[in-house]
Formats: C-alpha cells, sequence, structure tokens
C-alpha cells in the first residue's frame, strides 16, 4: 500500500515540505514525473504522536498493491518489524489478536506441515504488510476473515530464504 509526500501532507494537515522531511530516509519507488511512492507501513513511524488521528485516513488513501497477498517476503521483515514496534498501544493490541487468530487458522488449515510452522515467527510478523490487516488494526477496515486469509497467506509469503532472516 503506497501513498506519496502530497497524500502525507494532506492528511496529516502538514505542508509538502514537512512530508519531503519526515520521509527523506524512508525507501520509495519512484513513480511517474518524480512523484516518489512510499510504503504507508515504513511512513506511519514518521508520524509524530498529536498526528496519530490521521493514520486511518492515511491507509485508506494508500494505493493497494495488485497482489493483496504477497507482501515483499524476507525482504520486507525490517519494514514490518519497525512498523510492529512502533505501533501505538490500541492498534498493538488489536495486532497481537490477529497474529493469535493467524496461527490458530493456520493450525486448523490444511497448509499446516513443517515448511509452513518452520517459518511460523516470520509469517506472523509479515502479517502486519497485508492491507487487510493493516486496515483492520488502525480501524478502517472490516475483521478479515483469517481462516481464509492465513493459509493463502503462508503459502505466498513462505520461502526458504525467510529461515535466514
Amino acid at each position: 500500500m503506497y501513498i506519496t509526500q502530497h497524500l502525507y501532507a494532506r492528511e496529516t494537515g502538514r505542508v509538502v515540505e514537512t512530508a519531503c522531511a519526515r520521509l527523506k530516509t524512508v525507501p520509495h519507488i519512484n513513480g511517474g514525473r518524480g512523484v516518489h511512492h512510499y510504503h504507508v507501513a515504513a511512513a506511519l513511524p514518521t508520524l509524530r504522536p498529536r498526528e496519530y488521528d490521521s493514520i486511518p485516513a492515511l491507509v485508506l488513501c494508500a494505493t493497494p498493491p495488485e497482489d493483496s497477498l504477497y507482501v515483499g517476503g524476507p525482504e520486507a521483515l525490517p519494514m514490518a518489524r519497525a512498523l510492529i514496534e512502533w505501533l501505538p498501544e490500541e492498534p498493538r493490541e488489536r495486532f497481537r489478536a490477529v497474529q493469535n487468530s493467524f496461527v490458530v487458522a493456520l493450525a486448523n488449515s490444511n497448509v499446516c506441515a513443517a515448511p509452513v510452522v518452520e517459518n511460523i515467527e516470520t509469517l506472523r510478523v509479515l502479517i502486519v504488510l497485508q492491507p487487510d490487516i493493516l486496515r483492520w488494526i488502525f480501524r478502517c477496515g472490516d475483521v478479515p476473515d483469517m481462516d481464509r486469509l492465513a493459509p493463502a497467506f503462508a503459502i505466498v509469503n513462505n520461502s526458504s530464504e525467510a529461515l535466514a532472516a
């Protein structure tokens, strides 16, 4: 899910220069006409506590990826870990509930096998980057159907490289 500097500025009520300064060290993808696109999960930790009320708007205005299941594999772990570490208290509690539901749904599914179980901790971290999960933990989306999401997410994001991460 990606946002631009202009969306960041608009939703936080800051000027574009402030958005640019805050996002300066955040990895980005170059879009057309020099527009930088930032993963919303990487941009959120740049917010000040007084701007936390703008989080739902930022998450909702973010452009979702074409593939909502694949979140970037092991390369996305640092971003996911940084977001989890930053999460304010209420979203952190909601995310803990997501992680628990994720593990239970996987345990009850047909994909619960050694390769998935070996990477369960990595998958529990990466799930924070899944768009439906991100929306739900910030109260701007519906409760995800974890029984359907967890097995598919695990299959798509499970890899042997995750073991090394």
